[in-house]
C-alpha cells in the first residue's frame, strides 16, 4: 500500500477545451409551402378556368396538361425557394440566407432590432405556424427582415431570445437564466391599458359604416368576367332575370318612388352590416398592454397581429371622430410611430373605440397630453374656404350651362346641389384651427371625420413657409411641420404672413 502510496501520480492530461458549438441553420416549417401554394393556386385556377372556357379551341384540350405543368413548375419553385431559405442566431446578429439563384446573406445586428412582431393569418393559426417580422430603424419600413413562417413555439423562443441578447449588448453582459426568466415573466405580467370587449367591438362596427362589400363583389366579377354575358348589367335584363320587368312596369309613380327609398334603405343595411363585419376581423380581441419598452398590441378574429411599438419611436399622437361618435363621446386614439405596422396603416391605433377618459390614460404613458380642444384654439383666416371657390366654382358652372344647352335641359338641375359646395368649404374652415400650448402643438382638421394632431414640439423635424401667388396677394401663408415616421407634414392652412413666421420661430426654438 505504501508503494502504491509513493509511486508517482501520473502526469495530468492536457486540459480539454470544449468549443462552444456554432449555430445551427434552420430553415422555416415545411409547410410554409402550403401557404406560398395556397397564394397562387386561386390566380392559376382561375386563368385555367379562362383558357378552358374562352381560349383558343386548339388549346382547350390541352387544361389539363398546362395544370400539372403549372402545379409542378409551383410547388418545384416554392420547395427550391424554401430550401435555400435559412436563418441563424450568432452572439451578436441574426443572420438571413436566401435566394434561388443569386445568394444574399443579410445579417441584422440585435442591438438595430427595435422588437419582434408575430402574425398569424387564418389558415395558419389552423396549422400552428406564425410569421415573424423584425422591427429595425430602416427607415421605418420594417421590411429589413422577416421569416413567414415558423412554428408557433419556435416564433416566441426568436422573440425571446432577441430581446434578451439586444438587452444583454445594451448592458454589455451576457444573457442569464434569471434575466431571461425575469424578461419573460415582465411580459406576461405587463399591465393591461386599454381592451375592448365584444359588445363594444359590435358598437364600433355600428359607426364604422363600409360598402366592403360592394368591393369584394366588384373584385370577383372583375376577375369572372369572362363567365358573365356582356348585357348582364342592363337593368331591363336583372328586371327580367328576377321576373320584375312587368311589375315595375305597372307601378306608378309613387311606387317607383317607394322602391327606390328601399333600395338605399337596403344600400344602409349593408353598409352597417359590412362595418360590423370588417371592425370584428379586424379589432376582435383587441388588448394593450404597458411593455418595459412600450405598447403590446394583440387583435384580430381570423390574421392575428402581435405588434409592439416602443414607445422613444413615438412621434405624435391622432384623435380621431366623427359628428355622431363624438355626440355619443366615442373616439379612436392613433400615434404615428418611426416602427411599423404589421397592417401597413401610416397610423398605428391604439384605442380605436374608447372614451375621452380611457384616451387619456394611454396619452399619459407616452408623455403626449390632451389639453386643448376647438374652443380654445385659434381659428384660421376666411380666406380659406372663399379663395378656392372664387377660382373652381366657376369651372362647373359654365360646363352645366354648356351640357344643358348641347345635350338636355335637365342637367341644369345640377345648379341646385352648387350652393351644397360652398357650405361644405365654409364647415371645413370652421374645423381648421390649431394652437401651440407648452411644448406642444395642436391642428384640427375635418368638420365631418374630426381629426386632432397632438404633436410635441421636440418630435418636429422641419417647418416649411409656403405661400402661392394668391396667398401672397392676401398676405396669407401656410405652415407645414415635417415629423418622421409621418408620410405627409402636419399643415396649418391660410394663416396670416407674421403668423407663420413667429410660429415657426417659436418651433425651431423649442
Amino acid at each position: 500500500m505504501s508503494e502504491t502510496l509513493g509511486a508517482a501520480a501520473p502526469a495530468p492530461a492536457d486540459p480539454v477545451i470544449v468549443e462552444p458549438a456554432a449555430p445551427a441553420e434552420r430553415r422555416l416549417h415545411p409547410l410554409t409551402l402550403l401557404l406560398n401554394l395556397s397564394k397562387q393556386v386561386p390566380q392559376a385556377v382561375l386563368g385555367l378556368i379562362a383558357l378552358r372556357l374562352s381560349g383558343p379551341e386548339e388549346l382547350r384540350a390541352w387544361v389539363g396538361v398546362f395544370a400539372l405543368v403549372a402545379i409542378l413548375a409551383m410547388f418545384g419553385t416554392e420547395y427550391y425557394k424554401w430550401w435555400r431559405f435559412s436563418y441563424r442566431l450568432d452572439a451578436e446578429e441574426l443572420r438571413i440566407a436566401s435566394g434561388i439563384f443569386s445568394r444574399n446573406v443579410r445579417s441584422i445586428p440585435y442591438e438595430r432590432i427595435q422588437d419582434v412582431n408575430l402574425e398569424q393569418g387564418p389558415l395558419a393559426r389552423l396549422l400552428g405556424l406564425a410569421r415573424v417580422r423584425l422591427e429595425t430603424g430602416s427607415s421605418g419600413s420594417g421590411d429589413e427582415g422577416a421569416l413567414d413562417s415558423v412554428d408557433l413555439a419556435e416564433a416566441s423562443r426568436l422573440r425571446d431570445v432577441i430581446r434578451l441578447r439586444k438587452a444583454a449588448q445594451a448592458e454589455g453582459t451576457g444573457a442569464h437564466a434569471e434575466s431571461i426568466g425575469s424578461t419573460v415573466a415582465a411580459q406576461a405580467d405587463a399591465p393591461v391599458l386599454f381592451t375592448m370587449d365584444m359588445p363594444r367591438v359590435l358598437t364600433a362596427g355600428v359607426f364604422n359604416f363600409s360598402l366592403v362589400f360592394f368591393a369584394l363583389v366588384g373584385a370577383l366579377i372583375n376577375n369572372l368576367d369572362f363567365l358573365i354575358p356582356g348585357d348582364f348589367w342592363n337593368p331591363r335584363r336583372i328586371l327580367d332575370f328576377l321576373g320584375l320587368d312587368d311589375l315595375f312596369a305597372t307601378l306608378d309613380m309613387a311606387a317607383r318612388i317607394a322602391s327606390v327609398i328601399a333600395a338605399l334603405f337596403s344600400l344602409v343595411v349593408i353598409g352597417l352590416v359590412g362595418g360590423i363585419i370588417r371592425t370584428t376581423l379586424r379589432e376582435y380581441g383587441f388588448r394593450l398592454e404597458r411593455t418595459e419598452t412600450g405598447f403590446r398590441r394583440r387583435r384580430g378574429l381570423l390574421t392575428l397581429t402581435d405588434v409592439v411599438m416602443p414607445l422613444h419611436r413615438i412621434q405624435a399622437a391622432v384623435i380621431e371622430t366623427g359628428a355622431i361618435r363624438r355626440h355619443f363621446g366615442w373616439f379612436a386614439l392613433k400615434v404615428q410611430s418611426l416602427a411599423s405596422d404589421s397592417d401597413k396603416e401610416s397610423d398605428h391605433a391604439i384605442a380605436p373605440f374608447a372614451t375621452a377618459e380611457e384616451l387619456r390614460a394611454v396619452l399619459d404613458e407616452t408623455r403626449i397630453a390632451w389639453e386643448t380642444d376647438h374652443a380654445d384654439m385659434r381659428s384660421v383666416d376666411p380666406a380659406m374656404w372663399w379663395v378656392p371657390l372664387a377660382f373652381a366654382l366657376p369651372v362647373p358652372m359654365i360646363g352645366l350651362g354648356v351640357s344643358a344647352a348641347l345635350a338636355s335641359p335637365w342637367i341644369a338641375l345640377a345648379y341646385l346641389l352648387l350652393p351644397i359646395v360652398p357650405v361644405i368649404s365654409w364647415m371645413h374652415w370652421r374645423a381648421h384651427r390649431y394652437a401651440l400650448t407648452g411644448d406642444q402643438l395642436y391642428v384640427r382638421d375635418g368638420f365631418w371625420a374630426q381629426r386632432l394632431t397632438l404633436l410635441p414640439v421636440r418630435r418636429v423635424q422641419s417647418v416649411d413657409i409656403r405661400q402661392s401667388v394668391v396667398s401672397r396677394f392676401i398676405g396669407l401663408a401656410e405652415i407645414a411641420i415635417g415629423v418622421a415616421g409621418r408620410p405627409s407634414a402636419v399643415t396649418i392652412h391660410a394663416i396670416p404672413l407674421e403668423d407663420a413666421i413667429r410660429l415657426r420661430e417659436q418651433l425651431i426654438a423649442s
